[in-house]
């Protein structure tokens, strides 16, 4: 899976939004995305997107806060760094 970075707007000194695109290389990556949106992912496809957004955006040393949103393959993250 790959990602583009849509947005990254600063809310405080530690605090980020961020927009974020998946751009999944097959068709277990695109279900795991679109089942993950309708919230019936099983647990491998949630673990799966879930990951990938805490450990694979190369923001350096963040967390995920909070997911705040998700449009088809498009996700919006309130993350501390």
């Amino acid at each position: 899976m790959k990602h583009s970075i849509k947005s990254k707007q600063k809310i405080d000194l530690h605090n980020m939004l961020v927009t974020v695109e998946l751009q999944p290389h097959n068709a277990t990556e695109q279900l795991a995305i679109k089942n993950t949106g309708s919230m019936t992912a099983t647990d491998n496809e949630k673990e799966l997107v879930e990951n990938y957004l805490h450990f694979g955006l190369g923001l350096g040393d963040y967390s995920v806060i909070q997911l705040l949103d998700q449009t088809n393959n498009t996700f919006r993250l309130k993350i501390f760094v």
